[in-house]
């Protein structure tokens, strides 16, 4: 799945597995297992075979105890479109406020503007933007989501 998603964007921002290997497109399984490992929920979305068409992982941030991580959230590229994205941010939303978080925090590629406008949609915030990190071949955004913005869990 994270293959799919993510290997069908890699080229449009440079990514390579020499100059990237930790992006998602080039993972093997004990890469999946050590986000796990740190304390990340994967979570996905299935069709009625047993398809996973979507995946995410969420957790608590080591660095600020009122805000929880969005990682690696994935749609399988025939099923863009459907909704399954915004399934997955407002899962990983529910989890982080019935933990207690404030805010959903994720990093996404700077120059994807299309996802970055995306995540603007879901009512996410630029916090730190344009950030240079040694080995990356682009530049990251962080984006918030004040986790009170999101309807109860009986709404959603």
């Amino acid at each position: 799945m994270e293959h799919e998603a993510f290997g069908s964007v890699v080229s449009d921002f440079g990514i390579t597995a020499a100059n990237t290997p930790d992006n998602p497109a080039f993972w093997s399984l004990d890469d999946l297992a050590a986000v796990v490992a740190k304390g990340f929920g994967l979570f996905g979305a299935v069709d009625p075979a047993g398809r996973v068409l979507g995946c995410a992982f969420a957790g608590a941030s080591r660095r600020r105890p009122s805000v929880w991580e969005l990682r690696h959230l994935a749609v399988h590229p025939a099923a863009g479109g459907a909704g399954l994205g915004e399934a997955l941010v407002a899962e990983a939303g529910r989890r982080a406020r019935a933990a207690g978080a404030e805010l959903l925090r994720i990093g996404i590629v700077a120059e994807n503007r299309r996802l970055a406008a995306w995540y603007r949609k879901l009512g996410f915030v630029a916090t730190d933007v344009w950030q240079q990190y040694p080995g990356l071949p682009f530049h990251v955004d962080h984006l918030e989501l004040a986790l009170s913005s999101l309807p109860p869990a009986s709404e959603s």
